[in-house]
């Protein structure tokens, strides 16, 4: 029987070390199968410990082993820090995964972003002989390491179209940020695009770089624009055509999903967002939709942070489900600061509680106060 990720990792270590090499491969690939863009997303706890595992089994394994494997968790959307280092220092592999791409095409390099093969997208955007179309191809194709890499890679000069791709896909990732406004290529068109979406630590870089006053006017003319926008959005009679679309592009990965619970929280569709982020967690329906009625944002807070979602996605999905349920919204910063806080114990007992609540017999739920009714959402 495998060891389960629940376990302490340290048994876990224990019992794979005193298995033969045919055996841990065996493992890895049988933990490999737990996993992938059409099963619910681990917490971050079980993340770490498939990290650990992982990155423990790794190095002994034959080079082609090790290929398969570094393809295989670099093609998941998850957080394996200690395995990518693990990778990133293995020669053996990176070159003969580099053997495999002399010249990085952009038609191969589409091609692999399909195929998630984002090992080698992100390896290729490494190298100092990256022509523009390359690069371009990288930043549409490449998952959040691969751009990451590019956009740290100084022997590249990113073309105008590169670049403005990797503003568009900085949005919601902090790291992309710090390197885009760092880098010479920034114009002063990126430049207040990266200033509507940069925490104020980094406004200042952006400063140096453009007219203070410019990048002033601009946030204000796009907050004055979102409303009309959202107004509109809401006037579209196609909305459920809208929650499936994004729905399926999350699936198929060409929407993150940040990306979609960020617009859900634009157009205030807070149960289409609640709903994916159970999807994710393998959470019912009916729990979330009992959770909502009680009007408790714990519970989601407890969700958001076990899919290590960013504070600045988490915060406006907040504010929707408070538009939307006539509740009086938290104050941001406290709200920033109790999410930061949450530990691990808090998340899983929220997210056990949750799972809990459906699986109770019938004869326990009549003792049990009955949910309140949802309230009919604002219109």
């Amino acid at each position: 029987m495998l060891p389960s990720l629940e376990n302490p990792v340290e048994q876990v270590l224990a019992a794979v070390e005193q298995l033969p090499p045919a055996a841990q491969q065996a493992l890895v690939t049988s933990v490999l199968g737990q996993f992938g863009p059409d099963r619910p997303r681990p917490s971050a706890k079980a993340q770490e410990r498939l990290d650990r595992i992982v990155a423990h089994l790794l190095p002994p394994m034959p080079i082609e082993r090790r290929v398969h494997f570094a393809r295989s968790f670099g093609a998941l959307d998850l957080d394996l820090p200690r395995t990518f280092a693990v990778i990133d220092k293995d020669e053996e592999l990176i070159a003969e995964i580099s053997l495999g791409h002399a010249t990085p095409e952009p038609a191969t390099i589409l091609n692999l972003g399909k195929q998630r093969r984002f090992i080698d997208t992100r390896i290729m955007a490494e190298r100092e002989d990256l022509t523009s179309e390359a690069a371009e191809a990288l930043a549409e194709a490449g998952d959040a390491r691969t751009v990451r890499t590019l956009s740290a890679n100084r022997f590249v000069m990113l073309s105008r179209k590169a670049f403005s791709r990797l503003v568009t896909r900085a949005s919601h990732d902090l790291p992309l940020q710090i390197q885009l406004c760092n880098r010479p290529e920034l114009d002063p068109e990126d430049a207040l695009r990266l200033a509507l979406v940069v925490p104020d630590h980094l406004k200042a870089t952006l400063f140096e770089r453009l007219d203070r006053e410019a990048v002033l006017e601009a946030q204000k003319v796009a907050s004055n624009a979102i409303p009309d926008k959202i107004r509109r959005m809401r006037l579209h009679q196609d909305s459920q055509a809208s929650v499936h679309d994004v729905r399926r592009d999350v699936k198929a990965g060409r929407k993150s999903l940040g990306e979609a619970l960020t617009l859900f929280a634009a157009t205030d569709q807070v149960i289409p967002a609640v709903e994916l982020l159970g999807a994710t967690l393998g959470i019912e329906r009916e729990a979330l939709i009992a959770a909502l009625a009680r009007g408790r944002i714990e519970p989601f807070e407890a969700m958001a942070r076990a899919v290590a979602l960013d504070e600045n996605i988490f915060i406006p999905l907040v504010a929707a489900f408070c538009r939307r349920w006539r509740k009086t919204a938290p104050d941001p910063r406290g709200l920033s600061r109790r999410y930061r806080a949450l530990t691990d114990k808090q998340i899983d007992a929220e997210l056990a509680q949750l799972r809990a609540s459906v699986r109770k017999p019938v004869a326990d739920r009549a003792q049990q106060p009955m949910p309140l009714p949802i309230p009919v959402p604002a219109g």
